[in-house]
């Protein structure tokens, strides 16, 4: 029998998986904005003013103090992403969980943007042209208003998508296993920061819990993007 000598062409690459690299971006653009974030809102922590916060102290911190929010509001779509993108590479045995969290991130994003949007389009405009009816309800400076309200749902609601995320991620590697220690232990620390402080201080919070939770979900954010890009780059997971 005649064995053929001719060389053996090089098998050919593995195709790139597109979905694992875009969803790789989407992980480090999240990180970064998340910083971009949380350093703007860091110098725009407002001045206590007295009801009905209309003092001229806060047409002085225009239009600093709302700056942080543009960025916050870019954030919540890319949040949505990187949810979906997790969602799209979990194995099908798991999917449900990940589906959970895409419902939570996406209700948690849609009720933020709706928050920030008035914010920055209404209030401004109306303290301007001294149209204060309903203005103390919905200012940010309002430390019972609905602005507080809604952020401290929205991220709460954040760190329970994130919590969801926790059986949806791949087993066997160090990047998942360290995402699900974090992802439990931010919601388990949100949950504490809530009891403490309802405990403490009752339901007039004022803007504690606000505070806390949102500097959970975002330091969360900022460690877990890096990890996720990792995990996003590993091979898909099948059933």
């Amino acid at each position: 029998m005649r064995v053929s000598t001719r060389p053996q062409s090089p098998p050919s690459p593995v195709p790139v998986d597109r979905a694992a690299r875009s969803g790789a971006r989407v992980a480090l653009a999240t990180g970064a904005l998340t910083l971009i974030t949380f350093a703007l809102a860091l110098t725009a922590l407002p001045d206590r003013v007295p009801y009905p916060f209309t003092d001229e102290v806060i047409a002085a911190q225009w239009p600093g103090d709302y700056l942080w929010m543009y960025p916050a509001m870019v954030l919540m779509v890319l949040f949505v992403a990187l949810v979906a993108t997790v969602h799209e590479r979990t194995a099908p045995e798991r999917r449900v969980h990940s589906l959970l969290a895409v419902a939570l991130a996406a209700i948690a994003a849609g009720v933020l943007l709706v928050d920030y949007w008035v914010q920055v389009t209404v209030l401004p405009v109306s303290l301007a042209k001294g149209q204060l009816d309903g203005w103390s309800m919905l200012t940010q400076y309002n430390p019972n208003g609905v602005f507080l309200a809604l952020e401290e749902l929205g991220y709460v609601l954040m760190s329970l998508a994130l919590l969801s995320l926790v059986p949806a991620l791949p087993t066997g590697t160090r990047p998942a296993r360290v995402l699900r220690r974090l992802f439990v232990g931010s919601a388990v620390a949100v949950a504490v920061s809530f009891a403490v402080v309802t405990a403490l201080e009752g339901p007039d919070r004022g803007d504690t819990f606000e505070i806390l939770v949102i500097s959970l979900v975002w330091l969360t954010l900022l460690v877990a993007s890096p990890l996720l890009a990792l995990v996003l780059r590993s091979p898909k997971e099948h059933a």
